[in-house]
């Protein structure tokens, strides 16, 4: 499932860290937190260090079916 609601995305982070189950994305890489600066969204990629700005966010596993 796709996403650019923040806080549906800040859930699944919530469960990709804690019990694992969700697993989020973008094309670049695996997301490991996101904000919105200026109306545009901004992930934090694993392993780079910086912010990056993304259209929307891929939500796969379990906990996706919590969020619809």
């Amino acid at each position: 499932m796709q996403s650019t609601n923040l806080s549906q995305i800040k859930v699944a982070l919530r469960d990709q860290a804690f019990i694992g189950s969700a697993r989020l994305s973008c094309p670049i890489g695996n997301i490991v937190a996101i904000r919105r600066r200026k109306g545009q969204l901004l992930a934090l990629i694993h392993g780079w260090g910086r912010w990056y700005p993304v259209e929307s966010v891929n939500i796969e596993g379990q906990g996706c079916r919590l969020l619809s």
